[in-house]
């Protein structure tokens, strides 16, 4: 699984010697993206570039586009093995075990993820592969905040991952 490890740059030193185990310091709660610490996300996908010609990247990018996880509000949960996310808009709740066991994910649109999650102390590792691409997610709290780190790959549509970084405050 060597793109697992391409994808996953920012989190591999936090999890390759982890375990399964719950992760500690991840605070469950609801929280609000803190949008001028966060990377801009259209802006990321907006700058891939086709890894193919004879591609539709316009249905390529809007796939992506409904599939990213990046929204104003985040309500997650990390507790008992187990890892939660339900972001602000209509897409279902993300509720995996921690133990990189995948489950079936469907997005309103019909698009299908194979999702699984592992986790150390330090943070949570959630993957999320589709017939388009394989997003790796790292959800870590710094301080009081949370800091989820996205890496996009499609070796058949895009050239380079896609990398983009938001950070979200704790609701008041």
């Amino acid at each position: 699984m060597g793109h697992w490890i391409l994808a996953a740059t920012a989190g591999v030193a936090i999890l390759a010697s982890g375990t399964a185990s719950s992760a500690q310091c991840l605070i469950s709660g609801k929280y609000i993206l803190d949008r001028g610490q966060s990377d801009d996300v259209t802006h990321a996908i907006e700058s891939a570039h086709p890894g193919a010609s004879d591609i539709n990247w316009r249905d390529v990018r809007n796939r992506l586009f409904k599939s990213i996880l990046s929204y104003d509000e985040l309500r997650i949960s990390s507790i008992a093995g187990r890892f939660s996310a339900q972001y602000d808009n209509p897409k279902p709740l993300i509720d995996v075990w921690i133990s990189g066991e995948p489950i079936k994910w469907k997005l309103n649109d019909g698009q299908v993820f194979d999702v699984s999650a592992k986790a150390n102390d330090e943070a949570v590792l959630l993957t999320l592969r589709g017939v388009y691409s394989e997003q790796t997610i790292v959800y870590r709290s710094v301080g009081q905040q949370l800091v989820v780190e996205t890496t996009i790959i499609s070796p058949k549509f895009i050239f380079a991952p896609i990398h983009y970084k938001l950070v979200y405050d704790p609701a008041k």
